[in-house]
């Protein structure tokens, strides 16, 4: 069943980490943790080359050498001609292309594009091992720029790549895999009707989730054709449903344990080292582990996708917006698949514009393939469409929030796509933001500015499941078929015990197994504890009903009058002798009786939307041109705060990854397109010593559907970072910045061109 948001009125204690302890002491089992009898290493062959044809491959001096119990390459693998789809969430790519994603097929397309595999006795031998594969490249011109990989002439990376519009098929090859249109209403018209138009071109930079753990995976191919496997992933069960495609696998031979996951983001839901894994398992009959280094996984595990953005907005003199048009080019990197469609949808999605026309393009490029980084593609879409707004307002005078109200959406509201807001709280937060410190307190400095940005996330739905177990003691074991990404966990333990009225210490958690609990969707999208809370009441649902028929004798009643309220169970109107749930539990398993429940969310939920709001000031060096992060304030529509240590830990942790992406972070290529700050020092990712404290406003409006009111918060806090903070450079130095990162180079530069009586837009 689905219930409502009364049903449950929880308590939003904030409970400690369940899984703390074994975090912290480190005995939680990681990818690179795991430990088998005669475990081989394994090492992978890259190409050096952006852009290359692969004219040979020589193994014969690897297999050779002393220590290699396998080689593979791409030949070792089925070809699969399917276009179908892999499954992967929000950044989905074809069966056909994750498979030469996995390991090259004739074309090296990026820079570290796996060409080969190495499994050896160590680490060391199976890298040496490497080095002696000798491959002949026919090196081609690449392309790093998505718009000018659109240009006639650009080098084509897929001979027979047709562009897919909703007027059909393009006729010749081209990079561009898509064209999205969005839209209503007579955009000229709305035009035509507008006393003010803005009109800009924005540019954002590649940029990578920044795992705290580099990727490690296992397998063991046993002599029975049954394989197991250990999985740094998202989501065991589309794993192994990408492993048999891939692979041509029965599923029931496959058993995947997911590891512990230091970070993911969306990215960790697509395979990418474990099905060399299990080839090379099968072929040196030994179980084999990859653990990639850092720079392979700056280089070739896939980064959140760039984008260059052309927004023009028309608005009247009484703040109407009257029409918005959009282009959007997002690079996918080797293989097509970029966010574009979502990043369209996300990015004016927080107002109703009386018309609107968007355009969006997946364009190829030879630079890693992107995968999803949290709310993918959304950030980008927000920082263009918010610096239009926030310019728009200053042109006319008004508030910015005053601005954002005139315009918001609501609940019953469409977005471009004609679906329907389920109930929203944009207002409410605008509201709590105007009359809150952060946006009436006076800036301090002469160099300082402040700046605002909405963000939006449609939140996931898909399917969840859990298992519920009654202990002898009256305790409850709860198995679940989602990954820990999050602390949900936690947030799961906390909804069991407050809907069976026990403590939390008495609900004791693991994750299954694709052996051991229902299928279970990929946790991403910010649906998990939505999904996950339903499937627990519902467990919990069917648990206190099976106690009830166990217990009504002793009550001297049936079990049609057994109530079940605040963790107690009492006969109806006989309230003398109530018994807990614990010793309710306790009598209904005594004889050896199982209590079992087994329960899935309805997938047909609907979606509950995610809005996050940030207020940033910053103070600007007049001479240096960097920009100092003061004061930073995340509000967000939480639905239900299950536990808020771990909400406000979301809204912080996204809202970090944030502020790097417009501060600091971006990929840097040289004309061959390899990858320039491939580590850790030169890729700059923010640390505690550059950011202020991330005070956290949460808004509690309950989502429709479901039994707690809760949303999905992990992803909407990436989303407004970006645009807050260009608005407040560009508020400080009165010039309109338009490229991610905000470097000091492009604000020195921007203050500069300002005061020469420049351009007042800047960016490279």
């Amino acid at each position: 069943m689905v219930g409502t948001a009364e049903q449950i009125n929880l308590s939003g204690d904030r409970l400690p980490k369940v899984d703390a302890l074994p975090k912290v002491t480190g005995t939680a089992e990681f990818g690179a943790d795991i430990n088998l009898p005669g475990l081989l290493q394994g090492r992978i062959l890259r190409s050096p080359h952006a852009h290359a044809n692969i004219k040979s491959i020589d193994t014969s001096a690897a297999e050779a050498h002393p220590g290699v119990e396998a080689v593979v390459t791409g030949s070792d693998f089925p070809t699969i001609d399917a276009g179908g789809s892999a499954g992967t969430g929000e950044v989905d790519i074809s069966l056909r292309y994750l498979s030469e994603l996995v390991i090259a097929r004739g074309k090296a397309l990026f820079q570290g594009h796996p060409v080969a595999a190495v499994a050896a006795r160590t680490a060391e031998i199976a890298e040496e091992a490497t080095k002696l594969i000798k491959v002949d490249y026919e090196i081609l011109a690449p392309v790093q720029d998505p718009v000018e990989a659109m240009a006639p002439g650009a080098p084509l990376l897929h001979d027979d790549m047709i562009t897919s519009s909703i007027g059909g098929e393009a006729d010749t090859p081209s990079n561009v895999a898509l064209h999205v249109e969005l839209g209503r209403g007579d955009v000229e018209a709305g035009f035509a009707a507008s006393d003010h138009i803005v009109e800009r071109t924005y540019k954002t930079s590649i940029v990578h989730q920044g795992y705290i753990e580099p990727e490690a995976e296992t397998a063991w191919y046993h002599p029975d054709d049954t394989i197991e496997v250990w999985a740094d992933t998202q989501g065991i069960f589309d794993h192994r449903n990408q492993l048999c495609s891939l692979l041509e696998l029965e599923q029931g031979n496959v058993l995947v344990r997911g590891t512990e996951v230091g970070g993911a983001f969306g990215a960790k839901a697509q395979t990418r080292i474990s099905p060399l894994c299990i080839i090379l398992s099968k072929k040196s009959g030994k179980p084999v582990q990859i653990v990639l280094n850092r720079t392979e996984v700056l280089t070739a595990t896939g980064p959140g996708a760039a984008a260059t953005v052309t927004v023009k907005m028309g608005a009247t003199n009484d703040g109407k917006m009257k029409a918005v048009q959009a282009r959007f080019v997002f690079g996918a990197g080797a293989f097509p698949g970029a966010p574009v469609g979502i990043g369209c949808l996300c990015a004016f999605a927080p107002y109703q514009p009386e018309a609107a026309r968007i355009d969006g393009y997946d364009v190829v490029t030879n630079t890693p393939r992107v995968a999803a980084y949290r709310a993918p593609g959304a950030t980008v879409g927000s920082y263009a469409a918010e610096s239009a707004v926030d310019e728009m307002a200053k042109k006319l005078g008004m508030d910015p929030i005053d601005f954002r109200l005139a315009n918001i959406s609501k609940t019953g509201d469409q977005n471009m796509n004609d679906t329907e807001f389920t109930t929203i709280g944009i207002e409410e937060m605008l509201l709590a933001a105007k009359a809150h410190p952060a946006y009436t307190a006076p800036l301090k400095g002469e160099n300082a500015g402040r700046g605002i940005g909405i963000g939006w996330w449609p939140n996931g739905v898909g399917v969840s499941s859990c298992r519920m177990i009654v202990n002898p003691d009256g305790t409850i074991a709860l198995i679940v078929g989602t990954m820990d990404l999050s602390s949900t966990r936690t947030g799961f333990v906390q909804l069991a015990a407050e809907t069976l009225g026990l403590d939390p210490s008495e609900v004791h958690i693991t994750t299954g197994d694709t052996s051991s609990i229902p299928y279970s969707g990929t946790a991403g999208g910010s649906r998990v504890t939505r999904s996950m809370a339903s499937a627990i009441y519902d467990a919990s649902q069917d648990i206190v009903g099976q106690i009830k028929e166990r217990i009504a004798s002793k009550l001297g009643v049936t079990p049609e009058f057994v109530d079940f309220s605040n963790g107690q169970f009492a006969a109806r109107d006989v309230q003398d002798n109530p018994m807990s749930f614990r010793e309710a539990a306790k009598e209904a398993v005594s004889s050896g009786n199982d209590i079992v429940a087994s329960a899935s969310n309805n997938p047909n939920m609907r979606a509950a939307n995610g809005y996050a709001l940030d207020i940033a000031d910053v103070d600007v060096d007049p001479d240096t041109g960097k920009a100092t992060l003061t004061r930073f304030t995340a509000f967000q529509d939480v639905g239900k705060a299950v536990n808020p240590d771990a909400v406000e830990g979301q809204i912080q942790g996204g809202a970090v990854q944030g502020i790097g992406w417009a501060m600091n972070e971006e990929y840097v290529y040289d004309d061959a397109g390899v990858l320039q700050n491939a580590s850790l020092l030169d890729y700059r990712m923010p640390t505690a010593l550059d950011l202020p404290r991330i005070d956290c406003v949460l808004i509690e409006i309950p989502a429709d559907e479901g039994p707690y009111g809760v949303r999905g918060v992990g992803e909407p806090p990436i989303v407004p970072p970006a645009g807050a903070i260009s608005n407040a450079i560009s508020d400080a130095i009165g010039a309109r910045m338009t490229q991610l990162p905000l470097s000091p180079e492009r604000v020195f530069w921007a203050m500069q061109d300002t005061t020469n009586g420049g351009s007042e837009a800047a960016g490279d």
